[in-house]
């Protein structure tokens, strides 16, 4: 135990929290520079899982799952999060590895699991910033709330657009590209703030 009551082998766990989102978001970069056919104005994040080098996206998305479970692990042996808001992470968190093993040819499994990622995810985040004894000052919480707010409102975005209620010439591919930067700068954050303590 350190001076908080924080048992330093849990922080450990913080380590997870960055290498997911990095290495996730990393991969589906790749997948999209080795990848012409993709076009931000007409293409899903999901088309690459089931292209040529979809293992590099299905792959990311498996990893980032597991790499999250850990990190969500080590908030609740931190006792950072509470039970619900735990569960809330972790089932979101591992929707988006079960996004990588049904892919687009598992409807309506890809699409459930999807949604879940990408709006229980966010209010995840936004519950375990708004919650008492989370991040110790005002500026950690609301970068949390920020990003995950403006992830909800592209995600949101994304599918008026798909559904062509709204128009901006964008793909639902961008608006997923964007929620995921979005989400995944939490966790980044809230890993070097523990790692660094």
């Amino acid at each position: 135990m350190d001076e908080t009551g924080v048992h330093s082998s849990y922080r450990w766990f913080m380590f997870f929290g960055i290498i997911g989102p990095v290495i996730a978001i990393g991969l589906v970069v790749v997948d999209i520079l080795l990848s012409p056919w993709f076009n931000w104005r007409t293409s899903a994040l999901s088309d690459l899982g089931v292209n040529n080098y979809s293992y590099l996206f299905n792959g990311g998305l498996v990893f980032e799952a597991l790499a999250n479970l850990i990190f969500i692990i080590g908030l609740r042996k931190m006792k950072l999060a509470s039970i619900p808001v735990s569960a809330m992470l972790i089932i979101s968190g591992l929707s988006l590895g079960l996004v990588g093993i049904f892919t687009e040819h598992h409807e309506p499994f890809h699409l459930i699991f999807a949604l879940v990622y990408f709006i229980l995810f966010p209010i995840g985040i936004i519950l375990f910033c708004t919650t008492r004894g989370t991040l110790e000052n005002s500026y950690k919480r609301t970068l949390g709330i920020i990003t995950s707010i403006i992830g909800l409102i592209f995600i949101i975005a994304g599918i008026l657009e798909d559904f062509g209620v709204i128009s901006t010439y964008l793909g639902l591919g961008f608006y997923e590209f964007v929620e995921a930067v979005m989400l995944g700068i939490w966790p980044v954050y809230t890993g070097f703030v523990f790692l660094r303590k």
